[in-house]
């Protein structure tokens, strides 16, 4: 009978120390997966905050280039617009033969050299370059943005694609208009241009009304609308620089 309870209480001791065994067991893996769980938290915050750093510095970066851009682009379209506003002054003088017997040669001189302004617009796409060679666009969380960045510059080929049509084609007519408004004298240049002598010639009208007119409007619809474009760039990369 003593080694029948003895047997029992031994069992039981052994059951005991079974179970506190497996609670400190079962405590120190729930110990270690916890220490992972936070040791892999605090590294994706390491990292988070680190690619959120890289992709702030490489928004301030692209800022200033697209603002210097921006303004490059305004100057220009400035330009045009002005000369635009001259072409369609001369074409009403095309319809008004009165108003141009009054003007003076250096009246006319003066609306024709406000025409001919044809500037180029060469934006600075260093940043840009680099962020889409190196594949550090794809740190933009803003899908809008790396959307129009990636379409930036295709987007400015097309909007200038009419002034590079006027700068390609206007030497000729032009040279046509000159060497018709050279002054002779005895079948001998003698210097300087009769530039009234310009409204009567064909080519000259053909070079303001197609060129200076129609197509500078075209142009400058497309310069304005990237002129926009980059302002909503500038915009979008402004609001995730104040996130």
């Amino acid at each position: 009978m003593i080694r029948f309870f003895k047997r029992i209480r031994q069992q039981l001791a052994f059951d005991n120390n079974v179970s506190k065994y497996t609670r400190y067991a079962i405590g120190e893996i729930a110990l270690v997966i916890i220490g992972i769980l936070i040791a892999v938290s605090i590294n994706t915050w390491n990292e988070e905050r680190k690619q959120k750093n890289e992709e702030q510095s490489i928004l301030q970066d692209l800022k200033k280039e697209m603002e210097g851009n921006l303004s490059a682009l305004k100057n220009v379209i400035e330009g045009h617009q002005k000369s635009f506003e001259a072409a369609k002054e001369m074409r009403a003088l095309f319809s008004d033969r009165k108003a141009f017997d009054k003007m003076t040669d250096s009246t006319f001189r003066s609306i024709h050299a406000k025409m001919d302004v044809n500037h180029t617009y060469d934006p600075r796409y260093g940043i840009l370059n680099s962020i889409i060679s190196s594949g550090q666009i794809n740190q933009l969380s803003n899908k809008e943005l790396k959307y129009l960045l990636a379409s930036l510059k295709e987007w400015t080929v097309d909007a200038f694609e009419d002034n590079m049509k006027i700068e390609g084609q206007r030497d000729d007519l032009l040279f046509s208009t000159y060497w018709n408004g050279e002054i002779f004298n005895d079948g001998k240049i003698i210097g300087g241009l009769n530039w009234k002598s310009f409204y009567d010639h064909p080519p000259y009208r053909s070079l303001v009304n197609a060129l200076y007119y129609y197509t500078r409007m075209y142009g400058l619809k497309e310069e304005i609308e990237l002129k926009e474009g980059m302002e909503h760039i500038v915009e979008l990369i402004n609001q995730e620089i104040e996130k």
